[in-house]
C-alpha cells in the first residue's frame, strides 16, 4: 500500500488515500479475512480512498458501516446516483432506496420470513443428507464444486421452481457479476439473469404456487402490477442472492474447520453448540462488499463525499474489528453471540439471511453425524477467489 497514488480527485485529501486492490490485493490469496483487516485496522484510515477499480472509497470499521448503511438518504443504492451500476433491469429491491424500497420488498420479506423459512428445515436437512451421501464413500472432495455449489443451489432452485438442470448456466452468469472487475460484464450479467427470469415468468402469470418467484410475479407495488422490468429486475437479485453468497460462506467456514480440527472436534462432541457456533463462524466467514454512493455533497466524520462518490462496505473484514468485540481474531465458540454484519445493516439487510443461517446450521449438524474428523488435502492447496462477493474456489477435503 501506497499514499502516492495517480487519478485523486480534488476533494480527496492525501492522508486518505491508499492504493489497494480488493479485488487483487496479494493478502486476499491466503487467509484474506484475517490479513486483509489486520492491514486495514492497522494502517489505513476507517474510511480511505482507492484509485483501484475506478476509484472509490472503502470503510473498513463496522460501527461507521452500520450507520452510512443505515442512511440511505445520504449514501445510496439508487442508480441516478451511480453511473457505474446503470443496470438492464434495475436490480429490486436493493437497487430502490425508502420509501419505495420498503414496498417492493414487502413480497421478499414476507416469503423469507423466520417462521416461513422454518417450515423448509424438513426440506434442507433431507437435501444435505443427499448431498453428503453423493460424496461420503470418495475418502475426500473438493468442497466448493462438489457441496458448496450443489446444496445451497438446489435448494434455492426448488425455492423459484426453477430446473436444477440449468444450474451450471446460471452458476456461469452469478460469477460473472460477482467475480469481474469490469462493468461491463456485471451489467451483462444482470441482462442475462433477467433475461433467464424472462423466460420462466410468463408461466407464473395468475398461477397459486407458493415458489418465490410465482409469488413475486402476482404482486404489486403500490396497488398496481409490476412491469416486465420490474419482475426481471426482482428476480436478477434473487438468482445472485442464491447462486453464490451461501456457497461462499458456507465455503469459507469449511475451510476454517478444515485447519482447526480441534474446534470441529467440539461441534462433533457437543451438537447442542452449532446454532451459537454457526453464528461465530459466520462471523469470520463474510463474502459480500455492497455498493453505495454519495447522493448528495456531504461531509460524514470528517470525510468530503461529492455526489456520485462510490462507497464499498468491507462487510468480509467487519467481523475482525477490535472496536466491536474483545480479541476478535480468536474464535471463540462460546462467544455471546455478536452482532456482526456479514448481511449488510439498514433497510437493504439481506432477505434471505434466515434462510441461510438454516442452511448453514442444518449442513453442520447433518455433516458432523457423518464425519467425525476431516482434514485439508496436503497435496492439494486451497485456493481464494475475489470480487464483489468473496469465495473460496477450492478445498480440498480427506477423511476420515
Amino acid at each position: 500500500m501506497t499514499a502516492s497514488v495517480p487519478s485523486i480527485p480534488p476533494h480527496v485529501p492525501p492522508e486518505r488515500v491508499v492504493d489497494f486492490d480488493y479485488i487483487m490485493a496479494p493478502e486476499h490469496f491466503a487467509e484474506p479475512h484475517r490479513e486483509v483487516a489486520a492491514m486495514l485496522h492497522a494502517s489505513a484510515p476507517d474510511i480511505f480512498y482507492t484509485p483501484r477499480n475506478g476509484g472509490h472509497w472503502m470503510v473498513t470499521r463496522a460501527e461507521l458501516a452500520r450507520e452510512m448503511m443505515r442512511r440511505t438518504e445520504d449514501f445510496s443504492s439508487a442508480p441516478a446516483h451511480n453511473p457505474t451500476r446503470q443496470f438492464k433491469p434495475r436490480m429490486l429491491p436493493i437497487q430502490a432506496d425508502p420509501p419505495d424500497h420498503g414496498e417492493y420488498r414487502r413480497v421478499l420479506a414476507a416469503f423469507f420470513a423466520p417462521g416461513n423459512m422454518a417450515k423448509l428445515e424438513p426440506d434442507i436437512r433431507v437435501l444435505a443428507r443427499e448431498t453428503i451421501d453423493d460424496v461420503a464413500g470418495k475418502g475426500g472432495c473438493e468442497f466448493v464444486t462438489e457441496f458448496g455449489e450443489i446444496f445451497p443451489i438446489r435448494m434455492f432452485l426448488r425455492l423459484v421452481d426453477g430446473p436444477v438442470a440449468d444450474r451450471p448456466a446460471l452458476l456461469k452468469m452469478a460469477q460473472k457479476f460477482t467475480r469481474s472487475p469490469s462493468a461491463a460484464d456485471r451489467a451483462e450479467a444482470i441482462a442475462e439473469l433477467g433475461a433467464y427470469a424472462g423466460r420462466l415468468i410468463p408461466a407464473r402469470r395468475g398461477s397459486a404456487a407458493e415458489d418465490v418467484l410465482t409469488r413475486l410475479v402476482n404482486s404489486s407495488f403500490h396497488g398496481r402490477q409490476l412491469t416486465e422490468d420490474e419482475e426481471q429486475g426482482f428476480a436478477a437479485l434473487l438468482f445472485l442472492g442464491g447462486l453464490d453468497t451461501v456457497k461462499s460462506v458456507l465455503s469459507f467456514i469449511m475451510l476454517y474447520l478444515a485447519r482447526n480440527p480441534a474446534q470441529y472436534r467440539r461441534l462433533v462432541d457437543e451438537p447442542a453448540i452449532i446454532p451459537r457456533a454457526v453464528e461465530e463462524l459466520m462471523r469470520i466467514s463474510g463474502a459480500s462488499i455492497p455498493e453505495r454512493a454519495a447522493a448528495r455533497d456531504l461531509t460524514f466524520q470528517g470525510v468530503n463525499f461529492r455526489h456520485q462518490d462510490r462507497i464499498f462496505f468491507f462487510l468480509p473484514i467487519y467481523g475482525f474489528d477490535g472496536h466491536e468485540m474483545a480479541d476478535p481474531f480468536a474464535v471463540d465458540l462460546d462467544r455471546e453471540i455478536s452482532q456482526h454484519l456479514i448481511f449488510g445493516a439498514g433497510p437493504h439487510r439481506c432477505a434471505g439471511s434466515h434462510l441461510a443461517r438454516i442452511e448453514i446450521r442444518v449442513f453442520l449438524e447433518e455433516w458432523t453425524r457423518r464425519f467425525p474428523a476431516f482434514r485439508l488435502d496436503p497435496a492439494l492447496a486451497p485456493e481464494n477467489d475475489h470480487g464483489y462477493v468473496w469465495t473460496p474456489r477450492k478445498v480440498p477435503l480427506l477423511w476420515p
